[in-house]
């Protein structure tokens, strides 16, 4: 199955804030059923990471996830969310409510206004598919870049099967026209595993690794710093 270059009507001009809201209610509810939280929660648990910068946030819902779990372990994770949209900042503001380890930063991916190491953990959840392999390496360096110790991507994988679960659960379980769009193209337009790795090391990740998880996704991640703080 080849990849698909397009656009998606989320990456267009927004008609309507209540179908977009709409639309990030389903995602959100797919990364609930579908084990899209999992990865960052683990990630997250097992380096004890106490800031956490989520790139292309849409609505927030994974690291505010990260967030309240933290909280619930008698820890804290402070969470900068950042997105090129005003209409996404918007909404994710709303869903945070107010919550004090939570910030909001509107930039570009591709040069992401702080410095290097800034961040603990560095993530971006289903949106590495939005960017064509250019821009996929941009973002991707600029995840290491202010990662110290994690950057971490998680996306869907590309391949027949998941874009026929994609299609049938849009046309069953939604109503909103981004989501039925929008949900098997975005398949369409992932990487596969290989081509993800292969973006990486391109990007200057020293040591990408990628895990097969499920609900047809998939983790990029990258321990160097990890490996280069060990003793000999």
């Amino acid at each position: 199955m080849n990849r698909v270059i397009a656009s998606e009507l989320m990456d267009g001009p927004i008609e309507s804030l209540l179908e977009l809201e709409e639309n990030l209610t389903d995602i959100e509810f797919v990364n609930r059923a579908f084990g899209g939280i999992a990865p960052v929660l683990r990630e997250a648990r097992r380096y004890g990471v106490r800031t956490l910068l989520d790139v292309c946030c849409g609505g927030g819902d994974v690291p505010l996830a990260v967030a309240r779990d933290a909280r619930r372990r008698g820890s804290r994770v402070v969470v900068t969310l950042l997105d090129r949209s005003a209409h996404m900042l918007s909404i994710a503001r709303q869903r945070a409510a107010d919550d004090p380890d939570v910030a909001f930063v509107q930039a570009d991916a591709s040069a992401l206004p702080f410095g290097d190491a800034a961040f603990d953990m560095v993530t971006c959840n289903l949106a590495l598919h939005h960017f064509e392999p250019d821009g996929a390496r941009a973002l991707l360096r600029e995840l290491r870049r202010v990662a110290r110790i994690l950057p971490l991507v998680c996306d869907l994988r590309r391949s027949p099967l998941a874009f026929a679960a994609a299609l049938t659960w849009s046309r069953v379980a939604s109503r909103n026209r981004l989501t039925r769009h929008d949900a098997p193209l975005s398949v369409r337009r992932a990487y596969t595993p290989a081509e993800a790795r292969a973006l990486a090391l391109e990007a200057g990740w020293p040591q990408p690794r990628v895990r097969v998880e499920g609900g047809f996704r998939m983790s990029l991640a990258d321990e160097s710093s990890l490996a280069a703080s060990r003793p000999a």
